[in-house]
């Protein structure tokens, strides 16, 4: 399940490393290529919950094959598209693939280990969330320059045909139980404790993608450092992020609210410094807190939103809402970017990261 996460991220994200590809391809516009992430996040924020339902009382064995195979589908059709329409058919695909499987697959942890591990068993299929952010530039770039963007796709695609072929072999029959309905999801919002993970991962979500959409323009721009500087502080991230992911997993069961109480706090205060400082050295001690502080982010919010009798309507939710709010993140940070600068996105971020803390210390933790 780890694989298959990790084979996940790399489809959504690898797109980005191609764009300048698929522009000079197609003859598009830059904006109409980054359509290519935008829609299939907004998808993925409608099938998780309708997709979820759908499933009714499928096992979640073949469920998860399918939305494998879907991923993998995606893949191979945008590899051999001649036109961008295909190719944005295909990324819808992913979208759909995508909405469905934070929903099913992040968590199918308690069906797989034992009660005392289901904390960790969450936290390495949530570690290929971060592998996969952390190649999928890099990789990305290094294929394309060498052997084309059709070829970077292709692998992906071949990648994911591997993944649903360990899966056939090693995962266990995983029976529904009850099917969910509309009004076991929609329910779910009359639970203080399901309405407060909303707002946290809204807040959090928002906060996050608005400062992060922007990262290497504040790396190059701002702070000074050159390409491949960035693209090695980029990898740097990604390993704080495994840090902070880890050490959530072993911190949860202790206490929630403070694990991710903690990770707001360091995630709020690193966007602040990094959109007062510009000193290098500075810089880099930031964006590795930058990295822990979100690292323990989704696994914090998704364990939360997990205890309850309906797990799966309760990450549906979860999915949608963070989902959207990575979108509106990403498009009103461009919007501060473009008026004011980077270094205001950054302070301007911070604030819905820093209201997020208050709410966990006192909200949250009243409601454990």
């Amino acid at each position: 399940m780890a694989a298959a996460s990790f084979t996940l991220v790399l489809s959504e994200f690898i797109v980005i490393a191609v764009l300048p590809d698929i522009v000079r391809q197609f003859g598009v516009s830059a904006g109409t290529a980054g359509l290519t992430l935008v829609l299939p996040g907004l998808l993925a924020a409608v099938a998780a919950p309708v997709l979820t339902l759908a499933f009714g009382s499928l096992d979640r064995r073949v469920v998860l094959w399918g939305l494998t195979g879907v991923v993998a589908l995606s893949d191979l059709l945008a590899a051999l598209a001649p036109s961008f329409a295909l190719v944005m058919t295909a990324r819808l695909l992913l979208g759909a693939a995508i909405g469905a499987f934070w929903t099913i697959g992040a968590g199918v942890g308690p069906r797989l280990v034992p009660a005392a591990r289901v904390t960790r068993a969450t936290s390495l299929i949530m570690a290929g969330i971060s592998a996969g952010t952390v190649v999928s530039l890099p990789v990305g770039h290094l294929v394309a320059q060498h052997w084309g963007w059709r070829s970077a796709l292709f692998g992906v695609g071949a990648l994911s045909v591997l993944v649903l072929l360990l899966q056939l072999r090693v995962l266990p029959r995983m029976p529904a139980g009850k099917a969910l309905h509309a009004g076991d999801v929609l329910g779910l919002l009359r639970r203080p404790r399901a309405r407060v993970g909303l707002v946290l991962s809204a807040l959090l979500f928002f906060g996050h993608f608005g400062a992060y959409t922007f990262v290497s323009s504040y790396l190059g721009d701002r702070a000074g450092f050159s390409a491949s500087t960035v693209a090695v502080l980029l990898l740097l991230y990604g390993i704080a992020g495994f840090v902070g992911n880890f050490t959530a997993g072993a911190t949860l069961n202790r206490s929630l609210p403070a694990t991710l109480g903690t990770a707001a706090a360091v995630l709020a205060l690193s966007l602040l410094a990094l959109g007062q400082w510009h000193a290098q050295p500075l810089v880099i001690v930031a964006l590795c807190a930058w990295g822990i502080g979100f690292g323990a982010v989704p696994i914090s919010l998704q364990t939360n939103m997990m205890r309850g009798e309906t797990a799966e309507g309760a990450l549906a939710l979860f999915v949608t809402v963070s989902q959207v709010s990575l979108a509106a993140g990403s498009f009103v940070g461009g919007l501060v970017v473009d008026h004011a600068g980077v270094a205001t996105d950054y302070f301007v971020f911070a604030l819905p990261a820093m209201a997020a803390v208050p709410v966990t210390a006192t909200v949250l933790r009243r409601l454990r």
